[in-house]
């Protein structure tokens, strides 16, 4: 039986497992990049991304990080490069909140993996962090930093290898069906495919207008900090802070410097990636220095680094998979929430069982049933 020609539009944080899991399937597909395999103008750049056990929102999600550490450990293998240190990781919730619960019972089915510290048991450990006196903290012992373009260009390079095309600096403009196949449009040509999955990011709006009442395209700041002089980052760990005091920050990989990064609150609002603005003014610092300065003193007061990122969010936070609401040949995955990269694997996994009409996984079924509201 002939295996569908599959393309997929956009080879960033999920696309480019997607073109990794149908290469693994035997599939000939083809990836479209608007630039090239771990560039750093879509969601994923930044040198680190955490993962994570602990789940502060949806329990549903253990089983689906449980299943994408499996399938990290395959690329890595595959790939012969290491995408990830899995050192630990400090989670930092307030207590009495739907977060402290949703972090105790994940702590809970972890064992010994997790343990759940008191404010001053975590700042005793962690003496870098100033927790607020109604703050406590669990150690996910398991969790870590993914290397993001690293791990793009690795899920892409082993997709390759096994029969995959990408086609680079090339831009999609229109997806639309034809008789029973899909056609993809770029600047230069078309091409008609069985299936396509749209992997667009931030850009998904664009190319499914019909899906951008549901999808929130932000502009989001990675900032990096040093440490004040005399002072050192030594024993700092990875971290994620809940909501209603949402951040999360990486020590860069020497050591030199402490990435951080708030939440959908403090994110601009833009219609496409394509006309945001890049430009940083004090006001956008603002609250990412409150940070440093109230969590994190030992860090200086003002970043020697900055950098733009583009993210897609759902209202429910929860990813949109499934099928697009007009073509029905295409598949779309959009909306991560900034909450994609641990996952991608899994979810990359999802994304070829969809376009190949394949069974779905157990732990995956919730996202593709979820209702999703417009904003």
């Amino acid at each position: 039986m002939r295996k569908p020609r599959v393309a997929v539009v956009g080879t960033g944080t999920i696309g480019s497992q997607v073109l990794w899991q149908l290469a693994e399937h035997g599939v000939p597909a083809t990836g479209y990049e608007l630039y090239s395999p771990g560039h750093p103008r879509g969601a994923a750049g930044g040198e680190s991304r955490l993962f994570r056990f602990i789940e502060l929102e949806d329990l549903r999600y253990v089983p689906v990080v449980q299943r994408a550490h499996t399938l990290w450990n395959q690329l890595q293998e595959k790939a012969g490069t290491r995408l990830r240190a899995l050192d630990g990781a400090l989670t930092i919730i307030q207590d009495n909140t739907t977060a402290s619960t949703t972090a105790r019972e994940t702590a809970e089915l972890l064992g010994s993996r997790a343990q759940v510290l008191c404010r001053d048991e975590a700042t005793r450990k962690f003496p870098s962090f100033t927790l607020a006196e109604d703050e406590f903290a669990v150690l996910d012992k398991d969790a870590g930093t993914i290397y993001p373009e690293r791990a793009i260009r690795a899920a892409t390079a082993t997709a390759v290898a096994l029969g995959a095309r990408i086609r680079t600096e090339s831009r999609v403009t229109e997806i639309a069906q034809h008789g029973r196949q899909v056609i993809v449009r770029t600047q230069d040509d078309e091409t008609a495919y069985d299936r396509v999955v749209i992997a667009a990011g931030a850009w998904t709006s664009t190319l499914v207008p019909e899906l951008a009442p549901y999808l929130a395209p932000r502009r989001l700041l990675s900032t990096w900090f040093l440490p004040k002089p005399g002072q050192s980052l030594a024993g700092i760990v990875p971290y994620i802070r809940a909501a209603p005091n949402y951040s999360y920050g990486l020590p860069t990989t020497d050591g030199s410097a402490m990435k951080l990064g708030l939440g959908f609150d403090h994110h601009k609002i833009i219609e496409s990636p394509d006309t945001a603005d890049l430009r940083v003014t004090e006001e956008d610092l603002t609250a990412v220095r409150s940070l440093a300065r109230n969590l994190l003193p030992s860090l200086d007061y003002y970043p020697v680094r900055i950098n733009p990122y583009f993210e897609a969010y759902t209202r429910s936070r929860i990813e949109y998979a499934g099928k697009h609401p007009s073509i029905e040949g295409a598949i779309v995955m959009a909306g991560f929430s900034g909450k994609g990269f641990k996952t991608s694997p899994a979810l990359g996994e999802l994304g070829a069982q969809l376009a190949l009409a394949a069974d779905i996984r157990e732990e995956t079924k919730f996202i593709v049933d979820a209702e999703h509201r417009p904003f």
